[in-house]
């Protein structure tokens, strides 16, 4: 029990310093401890941490704690039994986290309100020549650009967002970016998208982004470049993504006509 509280401690002070800082601490404590539960680390049948480990481990107190784990038997994760403490009764079986990207864009959406997006920044800026080249625009003309992280349920960060957008009147605030998915906000604005382009590749993650990703300064990153254009054929909205693949795995299905 004392590695498994030293592999939870750990989880738990990665959490502290991501987006989950921002969420309760029970919130916090379900988290880790359902990740723990849902790949494999606290298996099948074994007994959870008691209350009491748990409060004093992680330094919260023993209402938090409980909180936690009612969640946890709320879910059906665990089972909770009267003198014989907490048991996992979630049988993991390992499956790769999909996320279909091409023409699918109410999947991106349902994508979106599974997950916590950390916007770092909303500005309306001129931007660099080949994006102005993209979107069709004059030399002096502004759009909208959103820098976002986007996190798996657990808090784990997966996606380094960049995005540029034009034709928004309203809604690109930080506070109704991360609380609603942004192909929403767009059609709030009128801007329905009718065809999507992506182009694939890789780049080794930055300083800058590897703080962000949780992942080590040149590490290999997925890259996407996403150009979404509306019903007349112009393109609106140019999104630079970079994905940790460890957390993120890129799905295709193909048939033969």
């Amino acid at each position: 029990m004392s590695e498994l509280l030293k592999t939870l401690k750990s989880e738990w002070t990665l959490a502290q310093s991501g987006a989950m800082s921002r969420v309760p601490l029970y919130h916090q404590l379900y988290s880790v401890l359902k990740a723990a539960i849902l790949d494999g680390t606290i298996p099948y049948d074994e007994q959870m941490p008691t209350e009491q480990q748990l409060a004093a481990t992680f330094g919260v107190s023993r209402i938090t704690a409980k909180r936690a784990m009612d969640e946890l038997a709320a879910e059906q994760l665990i089972a909770r039994f009267r003198g014989k403490g907490s048991h996992v009764i979630y049988q993991y079986k390992p499956q790769p986290v999909r996320a279909p990207l091409v023409g699918m864009l109410e999947n991106l959406i349902e994508m979106g309100k599974h997950s916590i997006v950390r916007v770092i920044s909303v500005d309306k800026v001129r931007p660099p020549e080949d994006i102005r080249a993209l979107l069709d625009l004059d030399d002096d003309e502004t759009v909208y650009r959103v820098i976002r992280v986007r996190s798996n349920e657990e808090g784990e960060p997966y996606a380094h967002y960049v995005s540029y957008t034009a034709g928004i009147k309203r809604g690109f605030t930080k506070r109704k970016l991360e609380s609603t998915p942004r192909l929403d906000v767009l059609r709030d604005n009128g801007i329905d998208l009718t065809r999507v382009e992506q182009v694939l590749s890789a780049e080794n993650a930055s300083i800058q982004i590897a703080g962000e990703l949780n992942v080590e300064p040149g590490a290999a990153l997925l890259s996407i470049r996403r150009k979404s254009s509306n019903a007349d054929g112009k393109v609106v909205d140019v999104l630079d993504g970079l994905y940790a693949p460890n957390r993120y795995q890129y799905s295709m299905v193909l048939s033969v006509d």
